[in-house]
């Protein structure tokens, strides 16, 4: 079995662009790549930049210049080939690009097997749940008014954005937190938005309301700051969605860094750097919910490593409109003709595709009309 082409398709968004506090307008565009082999099965990858469309088109040219790597080569020697193409991604940050295309190897991998992704990577591990992410910018009651209407779906916790500053956040946590359902909780992402003397000042006010975590308060790289955080409030952390790829996992579970860890498939190195983090992190007995903002490959192949970890019960799923009847429903990939299958059933639980590999079926129509040439 041998690599034959890679092919890349550069995405526009299925849906209208969030607004994120520190991060501004974020669209659901992507980088899709299709890893074609002589058996005539091809693998589905995707990455993508959340901002502009001309960053994806540097992305679909990354994964263009690894192209020469592969060509040739069989798609199943999966550890190989993310250990070389790692020495091109760490000199030219390609890690997006080395994302994308290790995504497409698993799935090629799954799809000779005849299996979903989740049975090569050792099976399904109890249920699994959803968190809903809520980036649609309003004023504290109008989020708990989409509080309330994300519970009666069944989602675990609503999160919310944060880094407005210390008085403005804590308002609105106040706000929130006060009038949500028993039973469902609240989480905030500052987006390293925060320095530690004022990240520490709002999770310490807030501790009553028993966020369900505060992720990303400070600068993703200050490593002994996350660990002071902890060990100065009880407010848990999140973190590891900016992190690249699994090695400084290491260094933050020794430090005590972070309570969960979320790694972020589209970024860290695909499911081979993912699970990898999740291994980690079950020895040290903390939890895995992956970071999964994003397109429906990149989401389908995020499902199957949460599923498959004993240190995962919980996934992000993100609500990108509040004009829909049912917020489970995901609408952010119109070329995926299965996108329905990503969907959050009623009472909260999600499940990674059944089909062979990653289990994304394209709808070439809709591809094309969503396609951006460059």
């Amino acid at each position: 079995m041998e690599i034959t082409e890679i092919e890349t398709h550069v995405l526009s968004g299925g849906v209208d662009a969030a607004t994120i506090p520190s991060v501004g307008s974020v669209e659901v565009g992507s980088v899709l790549v299709e890893v074609h082999t002589d058996e005539d099965i091809t693998g589905l990858g995707e990455s993508f930049h959340r901002q502009r469309v001309e960053d994806n088109i540097m992305l679909a040219t990354a994964v263009e210049s690894l192209e020469q790597y592969l060509i040739g080569e069989d798609p199943r020697r999966i550890t190989e080939h993310w250990s070389d193409l790692y020495v091109h991604a760490k000199r030219s940050g390609a890690y997006k690009a080395l994302s994308a295309i290790d995504e497409a190897l698993w799935d090629i991998a799954g799809k000779r097997a005849g299996v979903p992704l989740y049975q090569l990577l050792g099976g399904k591990h109890g249920e699994l749940g959803a968190y809903a992410t809520f980036p649609i910018q309003k004023d504290a009651e109008a989020l708990l008014e989409d509080g309330r209407w994300l519970a009666e779906k069944g989602f675990d916790c609503l999160k919310i954005t944060a880094g407005l500053g210390v008085e403005t956040d804590r308002q609105r946590i106040e706000t929130v937190a006060s009038g949500l359902p028993d039973g469902f909780g609240l989480a905030i992402d500052a987006n390293t938005s925060y320095d530690f003397t004022d990240a520490i000042r709002l999770a310490n006010s807030t501790e009553e309301h028993e966020l369900v975590w505060f992720e990303e308060p400070i600068a993703h790289t200050d490593i002994e700051g996350y660990a002071e955080f902890r060990r100065q409030t009880t407010v848990p952390l999140a973190g590891y969605q900016t992190h690249t790829p699994h090695y400084p996992a290491v260094d933050m579970l020794r430090a005590g860094a972070l309570d969960i860890y979320q790694p972020s498939l589209d970024h860290a190195g695909g499911v081979t750097s993912a699970r990898r983090v999740a291994t980690l992190a079950e020895a040290f007995n903390k939890q895995i919910i992956p970071h999964a903002f994003g397109p429906a490959t990149n989401y389908a192949a995020s499902l199957h490593v949460a599923a498959a970890s004993p240190a995962c019960s919980l996934i992000e799923f993100c609500v990108l409109s509040d004009d829909i009847d049912d917020p489970g429903e995901f609408i952010a990939s119109p070329y995926a003709a299965n996108q329905d299958e990503l969907s959050v059933e009623d009472g909260g639980r999600i499940s990674p595709p059944d089909r062979p590999g990653i289990g994304i079926e394209l709808d070439r129509d809709a591809l094309e009309a969503h396609r951006v040439d460059y």
